[in-house]
């Protein structure tokens, strides 16, 4: 069905473009240094931020304080999936493993682009009230994940305490240890959403609670006791279960095995292993709660997005890597980057389950703006990967010996002489910040097909709404404490690392006699001082959070004032109020990046933060005069969104298969790599006799990799 063609929007014009651009283009390059899901939602809130100013749309502008909060979480979930190595396959000479990691770059950046365009497009489509339903369901999994965090080592010590191990200093010798992936914060989110749908509920059905649970682990305990009593448990654990590596790989120096059998890791949790009879009763309690949330749960309030969500990741993982693999063993089964990290399958979930929610929830065009966003980073990560190594070609090394020129020859030794400096430059951080801005255009198209077909919403212009006012309260810190803080925090750190060791650290020494480096404790000014007083003193780290619990409460304070009459500051409009949160999270993140990098400074720094601080001065001017109070914006609402979603699908295909075989012929023909057993086997390669997963697996008495 044809789309009735629209008036252009402000969104697309090219000061808005470039705005949207350098928006996720500085967060891209701060989140380089910062790394992780934080950093990403830094550049998700930015960039929600500067696109809803200037879409020219009073209700869109009105959110400003839920595109920048529904923006930053989308951002964050691509970002918990490792790429480095993906990047690394597309310069290994290894001509299978190059068009694989053109295509999964491209599949990675599909989803970081595509949730984090779901999470602002569903703050420009939704109705107010369920957005504000959907901060009580979000706030619990925030806080179940604040008490991971405290709890997950201490639980993982304790189970430790009762098997033997050896002291190898890996994140893989923890019982809780699966992939080296995010599992737990799946886990612990259903959790969180089992717990608000009982507070919720109030029904006596939760009497049922336990009794689901106590049948669910006598069911699990007795399979598994008649298992071993029928001699079948052993069969059925190595039908289920397959080594992460090769046992077969040679050693090509040595030309024996390279690994014994029983050193590698397998494809189920490590405690599957070290508890292996509580097995069965665990399973069935775990699917004894399910069964009863299946059958009795409601999950108002939005609660079932996130059901959904950490359901599919939780459902995924257990479909690729960790059973879908065993029919695939003899490649590596189905992981990106073994030995790495196995959270994109789960990040795959939560695509599908967010895409599932939102056509059952009649937002389709959330879905539509998912995949039109998606397909923009897809190619801007595989794409700007391309680029970037086209632009090494001058002098690179490997290209002069892929055509004939021998190390020892002059005009090899004087063209790489000529050309290293052009080699040495900080080319990652060129393809951080290209690959931002192209996922700043990802949301600029986004949210700009969305702008002039969305029908405006009915919320109030003349005042500010009283229903759900708390949550704006709950955005604000979000978006000017909490992301600034998760970051910023990790400068600590840095600082203990890099300045004088002496007032940043000292050396206790431990019950068995070794000595170990922690950080320094600082007196509190006076008091901690006093004669015989030595116990008012923290670390660097705490008075840091300290200084943010203050801030903290200063923030309450305000808020709380400014409901009940508005300070002066906060501009009246909601477009000045966008555009203030815009400049102080922008400059407050441009400094705490400067801060970090300062203590440990190279000249290649300079890229990136005198980079991002042109950007940022670019980006300040285009906020500040690009946006107008009252141009009026003309909606033309499609039909139907079901053959726009079908269509964007269609292109999101087309556009993996084209792109992937066009990057990897070109890098080819330019490059002109040498016959594969010629490549040096140091470099990272998903396939062939050398592949990782094979020669560099993890192993249990091995540090991980």
């Amino acid at each position: 069905m044809a789309v009735p063609r629209t008036q252009q929007s402000s969104t697309w014009h090219w000061r808005s473009v470039l705005l949207g651009g350098l928006a996720l283009s500085i967060g891209w390059g701060v989140r380089g240094n910062f790394g992780h899901e934080y950093g990403a939602a830094f550049a998700g809130c930015l960039g929600a931020l500067g696109i809803a100013l200037v879409s020219d749309r009073s209700d869109w502008r009105q959110r400003v304080l839920y595109f920048a909060f529904f923006g930053a979480i989308g951002w964050g979930f691509g970002a918990s999936v490792s790429y480095m190595q993906v990047i690394a396959y597309t310069m290994s000479g290894h001509s299978a493993t190059q068009l694989y990691g053109y295509a999964a770059l491209f599949y990675i950046g599909f989803l970081w682009a595509g949730l984090g365009g779901a999470g602002t497009a569903l703050a420009a489509v939704a109705e107010r009230e369920r957005l504000i339903q959907l901060f009580k369901p979000v706030l619990f999994v925030f806080g179940i994940w604040f008490l991971q965090d405290l709890v997950e080592d201490p639980i993982a010590h304790a189970l430790q305490s009762g098997i033997r191990i050896d002291h190898t200093a890996s994140r893989h010798k923890s019982p809780l240890y699966w992939f080296d992936a995010d599992y737990l914060a799946a886990s612990t989110a259903l959790l969180a959403m089992a717990l608000y749908d009982l507070l919720n509920q109030k029904s006596r059905r939760v009497l049922w609670l336990p009794v689901f649970g106590i049948a669910g682990a006598l069911l699990g305990w007795g399979i598994q006791a008649l298992l071993q009593a029928l001699g079948l448990d052993q069969s059925l654990a190595s039908l289920l279960t397959y080594p992460l590596g090769d046992p077969t790989y040679v050693d090509p120096e040595t030309g024996k095995l390279a690994f014994e059998a029983r050193n590698f890791l397998n494809n189920w949790p490590q405690w599957f292993g070290d508890y292996p009879a509580h097995i069965g009763w665990v399973v069935g309690l775990l699917l004894g709660l399910i069964a009863y949330f299946i059958r009795f749960g409601k999950f108002r309030h939005g609660a079932s997005l996130i059901v959904y969500m950490a359901s599919g990741w939780l459902l995924a993982f257990l479909a690729f890597p960790v059973l879908g693999s065993l029919f695939f063993a003899d490649s590596g089964g189905l992981r990106m980057t073994p030995p790495r990290s196995d959270d994109w399958a789960g990040i795959t979930g939560v695509f599908i389950g967010m895409i599932s929610w939102m056509r059952r929830h009649r937002l389709r065009p959330v879905a539509v703006a998912s995949v039109i966003s998606g397909t923009i980073g897809g190619l801007g990560f595989s794409g700007i990967q391309w680029l970037k190594h086209l632009l090494m070609a001058p002098g690179n090394p490997r290209l002069l010996a892929g055509r004939g020129l021998s190390p020892d020859s002059a005009a090899y030794k004087t063209t790489v002489a000529n050309w290293a400096d052009w080699q040495h430059q900080n080319w990652h951080s060129f393809l951080e910040q290209s690959y931002g801005f192209v996922n700043g255009l990802a949301i600029v198209a986004a949210l700009g097909f969305l702008a002039t077909r969305i029908p405006l919403h009915n919320d109030r212009h003349d005042a500010e709404p009283t229903r759900g006012k708390w949550t704006l309260g709950v955005a604000t810190v979000f978006v000017l404490l909490a992301i600034p803080y998760v970051n910023l925090v990790k400068n600590v750190e840095e600082w203990g690392k890099q300045l004088n060791p002496d007032v940043w650290t000292r050396t206790i020494t431990l019950a068995d006699g070794t000595e170990e480096t922690a950080p320094a404790l600082w007196d509190v000014p006076y008091l901690g001082r006093l004669p015989g007083v030595d116990s008012l003193c923290m670390t660097p780290g705490g008075w840091f959070n300290l200084t943010w619990l203050i801030l903290l409460g200063l923030f309450i304070v305000l808020i709380r004032r400014h409901f009940r009459e508005p300070l002066a500051l906060v501009p009246d409009s909601w477009l000045g109020k966008g555009q203030l949160i815009f400049l102080i999270l922008l400059w407050l993140m441009i400094v705490g990046n400067f801060e970090r990098a300062l203590v440990n400074w190279h000249p290649d720094r300079i890229l990136t933060e005198w980079g991002v601080t042109i950007n940022a001065i670019l980006a300040t001017l285009l906020v500040l005069t690009i946006p107008t109070k009252n141009r009026p914006v003309v909606i033309q609402e499609p039909v139907s969104y079901a053959p726009l979603y079908k269509q964007v699908w269609l292109r999101a295909t087309s556009a993996l298969v084209v792109s992937a075989l066009f990057f990897w012929l070109t890098n080819r023909l330019i490059y002109q790599y040498p016959s594969h057993e010629k490549l040096d086997n140091s470099l990272h390669t998903r396939f062939g006799p050398e592949a990782d997963w094979r020669a560099r697996p993890n192993l249990k008495n091995a540090q991980h990799k």
